[in-house]
């Protein structure tokens, strides 16, 4: 058990380095912080395995190499590795939400500024002003020469 939490330790330094490092430079240098966490939880767990499988066991523990390797190197990677999957599967769906949630926004502000600059007081606004009966014609339109040729064919 110390193992995971030896190894979860590691990832959220990773995790945080990166952070830190995308905070300093210009430009992110990192663009997916969950898979670069894993970078350093693979190194120490090489380091580890390769410690593991070079060095005699403790006199004291009767366990083998290969029951060393599976429960205190290879259980806690694969539990870190799934859960850093987890939480950027869950993170992608947060962002997709809040995307589509600011373009819902982004619209409504664009209606609204729409509607301030048509100069709309809250009132309800008619497509005809001068009524069904008035004409459809704009007041610059009114009066071009395509307009009066038009007229007198």
């Amino acid at each position: 058990m110390g193992a995971i939490f030896f190894y979860i330790f590691i990832y959220f330094i990773g995790y945080y380095a990166s952070n830190v490092l995308n905070m300093v430079t210009v430009r992110p240098l990192v663009t997916n912080r969950y898979m670069a966490a894993l970078v350093p939880v693979y190194g120490f767990a090489f380091g580890h395995a390769y410690m593991v499988v070079t060095k005699p066991l403790p006199a004291g523990a009767d366990i083998s190499m290969e029951y060393a390797l599976l429960v205190f190197i290879t259980l806690p990677v694969v539990v870190v590795t799934m859960g850093a999957a987890y939480f950027m599967w869950n993170s992608k769906g947060k962002e997709e939400h809040s995307d589509n949630q600011s373009a819902a926004n982004n619209q409504e502000s664009a209606e609204a500024v729409a509607a301030e600059t048509a100069g709309d007081n809250g009132e309800p606004r008619t497509d005809n002003p001068a009524g069904a009966a008035g004409s459809s014609e704009t007041p610059s339109t009114a009066d071009s020469p395509k307009n009066k040729d038009s007229k007198d064919a």
